[in-house]
């Protein structure tokens, strides 16, 4: 008997169904074949699980500095690096005062002596203030760099002083004069747009340590917990479909796998032990260092406003610059912010030195230096605003102290458990996916 094959051409099943059969959607739909399958899901639950332990790893070990960096201790250290910067801020400022004062009175004149040697005892305080704040900076290069940038500033504005004083030394004519007031003026300037700058970027990079903290603190805390978590979901979610595969039973390797999270997040909540106290005690912290960085800007301008009316009284070419510059400073203001300055002191300043009056330089002379009106002035307000720094100081130290201390980070153990629930997971499933092959 015959029995004949029914062969047709390769384009006769389009013929008679008038569909086209992409190969492409072909090939994609075999790999959807394959994904449904049992090994296949298990070896891509793996990787997915290992994923997640990789990242609950990370964050682990790179969670140490966030977390220790909200404890009192390390708020105490920002703390202390402020002040200091501060102190060197305010420091040069007064050494800018006190250099401007002394190209106020010609070289032969008996107070001048005193003027600069008083200029000489800021220089050594800064000098001593820069030493010990680059002692304490040892292992913090970022700080050391800037501490270093404002060294090689105040270096370079001493050899302009300098420069200036050696003008005025070698005579007392008018040219000389008025060349030695024009290095005093450049060097204020230099002061005040490079050198306190730099100063004020140092107190800024000290105070955004404390302002950071908290925001920092807050990210990595809750990566620390949540991915413990994350994991321990999905570990269940695997365990649960495996167990509805294998006749109720409960892999081994991912029951070690779960036990060795859960240990993960027992330790990251005890890293993270005193976050809640730390997140209560930082806003009151920070406000205290924004009101300190506005008075330490308010005590800055007062004593720069002090040098430009040293400035303008000199052999100034250009005294109206100065007065401009201390009328800047809205040293004079009555409102909210006031020094209590008494610019009425000021009067017969301004034009002292180009008035025909006798004794009318002299006499502003005396008015403007410490036991003068306008000296007993701007030290009065200078006194309000170096106490207002010393409250702050004691209010920081108050906040600090009421911070909690940071528990020791636990990082490292929990990277180890991790670990030993990715060895869990791939001993657990390869069991699992060898039953299957």
């Amino acid at each position: 008997m015959r029995v004949e094959t029914d062969e047709r051409p390769g384009g006769s099943t389009r013929t008679l169904t008038g569909v086209t059969v992409d190969p492409e959607r072909g090939r994609a739909g075999r790999w959807r074949a394959a994904l449904r399958t049992t090994p296949a899901r298990i070896v891509l639950y793996g990787a997915v699980l290992l994923l997640l332990l990789v990242t609950t790893a990370v964050v682990a070990l790179r969670s140490a500095a966030p977390a220790g960096a909200l404890g009192e201790r390390s708020a105490s250290t920002a703390a202390r690096t402020s002040t200091n910067a501060r102190q060197i801020y305010v420091l040069l400022a007064d050494t800018d005062v006190a250099a401007s004062a002394v190209f106020l009175l010609s070289p032969g004149d008996r107070e001048r002596a005193g003027l600069e040697a008083a200029y000489q005892d800021k220089v050594r305080a800064v000098e001593r203030a820069l030493n010990r704040s680059m002692g304490a900076a040892a292992d913090d290069r970022d700080r050391l760099t800037r501490l270093a940038g404002i060294t090689a500033r105040f270096q370079r504005y001493q050899r302009v002083v300098d420069d200036g004083l050696a003008v005025v030394s070698d005579g007392s004519d008018i040219r000389r004069g008025v060349l030695a007031s024009a290095y005093a003026a450049q060097a204020s300037h230099y002061m005040t747009d490079q050198v306190l700058d730099a100063a004020q970027s140092l107190w800024n990079y000290d105070t955004r340590l404390l302002r950071e903290a908290r925001g920092d603190a807050g990210w990595w805390a809750s990566a620390a917990l949540g991915t413990p978590l994350v994991t321990l979901a999905a570990l269940g979610g695997v365990q649960w479909w495996l167990w509805r595969r294998t006749r109720r039973r409960l892999n081994a390797g991912l029951l070690v796998a779960t036990v060795s999270v859960l240990a993960v997040l027992g330790l990251a909540v005890a890293s993270w032990s005193h976050w809640p106290a730390a997140t209560h005690g930082f806003p009151a912290l920070a406000e205290t260092v924004e009101t300190q960085s506005a008075t330490q800007e308010r005590l800055g301008d007062v004593l720069a406003g002090r040098a430009a009316v040293y400035l303008a009284l000199g052999a100034s070419v250009d005294p109206a610059v100065h007065r401009a510059a201390f009328d800047g400073r809205r040293l004079c203001d009555s409102g909210p912010g006031s020094v209590g300055f008494d610019c009425r002191a000021l009067d017969k300043v301004w034009g002292a030195r180009q008035s025909q009056e006798p004794d009318a330089f002299r006499d502003a002379v005396r008015t403007v230096l410490d036991q003068g009106r306008a000296g007993e002035s701007f030290e009065a307000a200078s006194t309000v605003l170096t106490r207002r720094l010393d409250e702050g100081d004691t209010t920081v130290t108050t906040a600090v102290t009421a911070l909690p201390t940071a528990p020791r980070h636990l990082g490292g153990p929990a990277a180890w458990l991790t670990l030993l629930a990715g060895v869990g997971v791939l001993a657990g499933l390869r069991r699992r996916l060898v039953e299957y092959r």
